[in-house]
């Protein structure tokens, strides 16, 4: 009996290892699977006639019953993902095909005045308007993203939202509320860990390392989201609190419970307005005001405008100082920076002055800093390949793909 269920489950696992192999090259012969696998050409033929059978594979548009020379390609077209994030700001929405592919996204702001429990009723009838135009049947999965602090232990279902400036969400269960207006189970995780889930499969300069480690620095506006994901796991901790980089003190003066000093205070994308006002009767010619929006700031910056450019380097430098503390604690193979500061090679040099402050020139040196090259919003695509990760670790995955083709 226990051969069996080994076999059962070797056979499972080899269905799911060609499923994502397909999933993320795209196009295979049935040779180059075995190779890039390290299986049997019987075992890659047997799971390739599994999935014509199911038709969820096909050859140059045609049927996978093909000659063995020919290249193979997923024919899921017709099943989907939904990934949901809500920030301080926003909620967004979109549908996902097989392949990462974005075909529809909504997006709705709102402001803080505005009552969040309406903003969660409108969010809760968006998602159900889109899951009812795909198919409940056809969307396989759907992942939430939230912003941190957020404390997440599956195993024991707890759930604690302690968001800086966002308390309201703390009060209202936004997973909850979706999971009973969709009838169905919602996955849930911190974005900026999504964020680096999505980097981590798109990230180029790691492909193949056997052992790799990969940090993603955004903000969003207010505060910085930090993830961390090793050797293709999205680094948790104790209480999913790993890599929330953004509460890391690097000013001794903080007040214990207080913002000022954290990492997230000092190098938050918001903080440049902060600056500007430090200083703006000391440059009258300055086309910023106190008023002005850190997106205004770096506008400005980008024109050359003396009190902008002394904000974004002050930013810069606060933002190498963290960024050293990272690479103390974790050493990333890669750093990549969010898209919500400028994409400038003088904010990466200032950045990097920043670092070398912090730590020896030949740890800076091999330090791989970029930004981010993900066009759309990445921890919505991270909620993607989270989604289909969390399918492919289920034991009916396939039937779920069967029964989607056959709604």
């Amino acid at each position: 009996m226990r051969r069996g269920m080994n076999s059962m489950e070797m056979q499972k696992n080899n269905r799911v290892l060609v499923l994502k192999t397909l999933q993320e090259k795209g196009m295979m012969t049935r040779a180059e699977l075995a190779v890039e696998l390290n299986l049997q050409k019987a075992t890659i033929t047997n799971i390739i006639n599994e999935f014509y059978e199911m038709g969820i594979v096909e050859v140059n548009g045609e049927s996978a019953a093909g000659r063995r020379g020919e290249k193979l390609i997923l024919k899921l077209d017709d099943v989907f993902t939904m990934s949901i994030g809500i920030t301080r700001k926003d909620y967004q929405l979109a549908i996902f095909d097989f392949s990462g592919n974005i075909l529809k996204h909504n997006r709705c702001y709102f402001k803080r005045e505005n009552d969040f429990a309406g903003v969660v009723e409108n969010l809760k009838a968006d998602a159900l308007k889109m899951v009812e135009e795909y198919g409940n049947d056809r969307i396989l999965g759907i992942c939430l993203a939230v912003p941190g602090l957020f404390i997440n232990r599956p195993e024991r279902n707890e759930e604690i939202f302690m968001v800086s400036e966002f308390e309201e969400l703390s009060q209202i269960n936004v997973k909850a509320e979706l999971e009973k207006v969709l009838g169905r189970k919602v996955l849930i995780k911190h974005d900026a860990k999504l964020s680096a889930f999505a980097e981590w499969r798109c990230a180029e300069e790691i492909k193949g390392e056997e052992r790799a480690s990969l940090v993603v620095v955004r903000s969003r506006g207010f505060g910085i989201g930090t993830g961390c994901v090793v050797n293709g796991n999205i680094m948790n901790g104790h209480l999913g609190l790993a890599g929330e980089a953004g509460y890391m003190g690097i000013n001794y003066n903080q007040v214990k419970g207080g913002r000022e000093g954290t990492f997230e205070y000092c190098a938050g994308s918001e903080s440049v307005t902060r600056y500007v006002k430090e200083r703006l009767f000391e440059f009258p010619d300055s086309v910023l005001d106190e008023n002005c929006t850190y997106m205004e700031v770096f506008d400005a910056y980008r024109k050359g405008d003396e009190l902008a450019t002394w904000a974004v380097h002050k930013v810069a430098w606060m933002l190498g100082y963290g960024i050293a503390n990272i690479i103390y604690l974790i050493n990333p193979d890669c750093i990549i920076i969010g898209p919500d500061y400028p994409n400038t090679e003088d904010f990466v040099k200032k950045v990097r002055e920043s670092i070398r402050n912090f730590v020896p020139s030949f740890v800076e040196e091999n330090a791989s800093i970029r930004y981010s090259k993900i066009s759309q919003d990445s921890f919505m695509l991270g909620g993607f390949y989270y989604t289909f990760e969390s399918l492919c670790k289920k034991d009916n995955i396939f039937e779920l793909i069967r029964s989607a083709k056959e709604a």
